[in-house]
């Protein structure tokens, strides 16, 4: 009887379950997710990571859709397993789900397409209104410029980008990976303005409902970090 629990014991799967649902959502950008007409993933780093981790863990993987506003929800209820575009400090009640280490490093810059900005050497020189990303809080040193000049909310990088482009706004705050995709494809110069940089870390936030092995998931997270530098 004792063999038997054994062998059962050692035959059982190290996961729990045959699929992770991986979350992202339209406050996503490229390089971190890119999609098709119908928000479909297609590429980006959060589906390599989810591509690697599910090959590492024996499962299947689904992508899912998932508005900014209803991730926490979703992640409680165990309806996603886990998104990875996720900080601790941006989290209400972050003791309530697992996490990751850091995964992806970026940083929060202000930037400028003009030469004439670029030699702001201060964020106290800044007059007039900077572009953000609707509903996104930043670095303190940033939100006391935003209170003295004011803001233009975009809904997205990409409509942020594009009123830079347009000269709707002189300035923006912007993630340093999505700038550099994005202009490197338009072959755009820009330039940073002041000495601010507001570096940080993306990790992974994953449902306490998740039917996997945290363990093993947290390795084979780590695993990809080291892959990914």
């Amino acid at each position: 009887m004792k063999l038997f629990a054994l062998l059962l014991l050692f035959s059982m799967p190290l996961a729990k379950s045959e699929e992770l649902h991986f979350a992202y959502g339209d406050h996503n950008s490229p390089p971190y997710i890119i999609v098709d007409r119908n928000k479909e993933a297609t590429g980006g780093l959060l589906l390599d990571l989810a591509k690697f981790i599910s090959k590492e863990l024996g499962l299947k993987y689904t992508m899912v859709h998932t508005p900014r506003i209803r991730l926490e929800e979703l992640l409680k209820k165990g309806d996603v397993d886990i998104y990875c575009n996720s900080n601790k400090s941006w989290v209400s009640n972050p003791d309530e789900f697992y996490w990751s280490e850091g995964i992806f490093d970026d940083a929060n810059l202000l930037y400028t397409l003009t030469k004439e900005h670029s030699r702001i050497e201060s964020t106290e020189e800044i007059v007039s209104k900077i572009g953000t990303i609707k509903g996104f809080s930043y670095h303190p040193e940033i939100e006391k410029l935003i209170d003295r000049v004011g803001r233009h909310d975009l809904k997205s990088h990409e409509k942020l980008l594009r009123f830079l482009q347009l000269g709707r706004v002189e300035i923006i705050v912007s993630s340093e990976r999505v700038l550099k995709y994005y202009f490197k494809s338009l072959n755009t110069p820009f330039y940073s303005v002041s000495r601010f940089r507001d570096e940080f870390s993306y990790a992974c936030i994953i449902s306490k409902k998740a039917k996997v092995n945290i363990n093993l998931l947290l390795a084979s997270l780590k695993k990809f970090k080291s892959k990914e530098n």
